[in-house]
């Protein structure tokens, strides 16, 4: 057995324990079924490159189908590890179904007919189509890293996450690239031949210690949680009975926070960030994360200043008769979209439903029976 064989059966093992893991402490939980699908993808995966198989035989067909839903799963993972409170777009999932589609149409054809494995029309939409989709699947895994990990304000499970999004986008691009390499080999362009080794050494070389840091670092993860707390209220409350003692510089930084919050309405500025927020208190980031998160128990940044946006909205939506548009606008949504989506979010109901209903109510509790113009 070679030293790429050990490499694989370690990678293998590694695999086969993160699938067990998940499916003992986490399967019915939304994250424990994407890594179990994604476990099970990789294991084809490693399992069709072991054993040496080729699209050609059924198999290999099965094996190479199951190991195309990778870089969806890793996408969704990374979607529901920085964005949980998000639907899932629609674009995604035509771009990962796109995908999926077109390779397996694409192998299945130039099984049955080999003399036609050439560049062209056809071998651009069914290989290299995919390939750019598949590649700008893992750019964006990566963007999101990028993106969206300041929202997270537990301080260890957001570096984690980050590491463990960053090392599995890292390597199956890598994994992609080398891929695409081979498709352009296969259409007969024989001057990227070094290139591509270099990348499929490159692969080799990573994909035993990228599972290993996958399994340690979502060990770290799971113990630290991956959900959020939810809260109902921001309160100026600095103590209760038996709760944590706050340093005094604390209860200062969280003080100065809802006055600049509740007052000046820093909050309204739209594409407020806890970098601007913490420029605007004079205090440093980590502070200011430690203080929304352990003393007004807010785990996600976003979901602190949502609280504020959606109240101040309500406020106005019952007591004012301006445009819903102006109203998103001016509590700090960059659009119509995302402020409904936000209020939606928070109410189950449209801005346009909770306008209507509340001013229902209201008056109907003022004058005892329900005006005609709301009828």
């Amino acid at each position: 057995m070679s030293i790429f064989d050990i490499t694989l059966v370690l990678a293998a093992s590694q695999t086969l324990f993160l699938c067990i893991s998940a499916w003992i402490y986490q399967r019915r939980t939304y994250i424990g079924k994407l890594l179990i699908v994604f476990s099970l993808s990789t294991l084809a995966y490693l399992y069709f490159i072991l054993m040496k198989h080729t699209a050609s035989t059924l198999e290999g067909y099965i094996l190479a189908r199951i190991a195309f839903l990778i870089p969806g799963v890793i996408w969704l993972l990374a979607f529901a590890l920085f964005q949980h409170e998000k639907k899932v777009p629609l674009y995604a999932w035509v771009l990962i179904g796109t995908y999926f589609v077109l390779k397996a149409y694409g192998t299945a054809y130039y099984n049955m007919h080999p003399e036609q494995l050439s560049f062209g029309l056809r071998h651009t939409l069914v290989h290299i189509v995919p390939q750019l989709i598949n590649i700008g699947i893992y750019i964006h895994t990566l963007c999101l890293v990028g993106l969206e990990y300041k929202q997270d304000l537990i301080e260890e499970r957001r570096q984690l996450r980050v590491a463990f999004v960053a090392v599995l986008g890292t390597f199956w691009l890598v994994v992609s690239l080398d891929v695409s390499f081979s498709v352009l080999l296969s259409g007969g362009l024989s001057a990227v031949y070094e290139s591509g080794r270099a990348i499929q050494m490159t692969r080799d070389i990573l994909m035993f210690p990228t599972l290993l840091a996958v399994n340690l670092l979502l060990f770290r993860i799971t113990n630290i949680g991956f959900g959020t707390v939810e809260v109902t209220e921001v309160s100026r409350t600095t103590q209760e009975p038996g709760a944590e003692i706050f340093d005094a510089k604390d209860i200062l930084i969280k003080e100065k926070l809802l006055d600049v919050m509740e007052r000046e309405k820093i909050y309204c500025q739209s594409g407020l960030t806890i970098g601007d927020l913490a420029k605007q208190l004079n205090v440093q980031e980590y502070k200011l994360r430690s203080v929304i998160n352990r003393m007004l128990k807010f785990s996600n940044f976003s979901h602190f200043l949502n609280k504020y946006r959606i109240c101040d909205a309500e406020n106005r939506l019952i007591t004012t008769n301006d445009p819903i548009f102006n109203i998103g606008l001016d509590v700090g949504y960059t659009s119509l979209s995302s402020f409904h989506k936000a209020f939606k979010e928070a109410h189950g109901t449209t801005p346009k439903e909770y306008r209507i209903l509340n001013r229902r109510s209201k008056d109907t509790n003022a004058s005892g029976k329900t005006p005609l113009f709301l009828l």
